[in-house]
């Protein structure tokens, strides 16, 4: 019975000591992915900061034809052309600042022959009743400044479900489309300049998040587990080295106390 019951300890021992390695295999790699988190939004904010900071330059200076929003993005830039009014969208599931309120889109027609997307301001969602205060866009030449911002991916939703800034949900523009959009800060035409139509659109907030400090949590944990595990497993192993003890030799029953018969006191005498 002793073999198996050795042979048992000792796959008890191995196996404590496999399942720590695979569970502080797996907390390192959920540390490095955390960490790779942490370092997308660290280059997210040092290109937000840059582009933030530098002087608007012209959307062919920034933005080439043919090309994307990529590095480019937070640029402020100046684009002049014209507005398509009859192509002005409502975003309707876009909250701000958790606000709900309608965001208006609208294709920009540039003087280089492209179209660029334009989230021109937010207005209030009217009751029930009422149509909302859309705005009235100039029909003459225009000059924008915008912050550029990255394509949005397509969630599929329109309408009044619809949460993304995408050329999905917009009619088709007049030419070949940026791959990106501008978020307005200044519109400029022959009767005046406007920060926005409605109220501007904030740029969100960038913040590195907690993602160092789950990087961290998980690297430590890491490091904890084996320790665990090899403290398991010596204290299983001592049981399988350990020398057995020697049974103790069972006391016999003491008889009870009885009071001698006649006979033996006779034969006594």
């Amino acid at each position: 019975m002793a073999l198996p019951s050795l042979a048992s300890r000792i796959l008890r021992v191995v196996g404590v000591l496999l399942l720590a390695a695979a569970v502080s295999a797996v907390a390192v790699r959920a540390g490095f992915w955390q960490y790779g988190r942490h370092e997308t939004r660290a280059e997210a904010i040092e290109l937000y900061e840059a582009n933030a900071e530098a002087e608007p330059v012209t959307l062919a200076t920034a933005l080439p034809p043919g090309e994307a929003v990529d590095d480019d993005e937070w640029t402020t830039v100046t684009v002049t052309g014209t507005y398509d009014a009859a192509s002005l969208t409502l975003l309707r599931n876009r909250p701000v600042d958790r606000e709900r309120v309608y965001q208006q889109l609208a294709w920009f027609d540039t003087d280089d022959g492209r179209s660029l997307l334009l989230s021109i301001g937010y207005i209030p969602v009217p009751p029930e009743d009422e149509e909302p205060a859309t705005a009235d866009l100039p029909a003459g030449e225009a000059t924008v400044t915008a912050v550029l911002r990255r394509s949005e991916d397509d969630d599929g939703r329109r309408d009044a479900g619809a949460t993304r800034v995408t050329p999905a949900q917009m009619p088709e523009p007049a030419y070949d489309p940026v791959d990106g959009y501008a978020m307005v800060r200044e519109s400029c035409a022959a009767d005046g300049c406007v920060d926005a139509y409605g109220e501007p659109v904030p740029l969100p907030t960038l913040s590195l998040g907690p993602h160092l400090a789950y990087a961290w949590q998980w690297f430590a944990f890491a490091a904890i587990v084996p320790v665990a595990g090899i403290m398991l497993a010596r204290r299983d192993w001592s049981g399988v080295t350990a020398a057995p003890a020697t049974p103790k030799r069972p006391r016999r029953p003491r008889p009870a106390h009885r009071e001698p018969t006649d006979e033996e006191i006779e034969d006594a005498l």
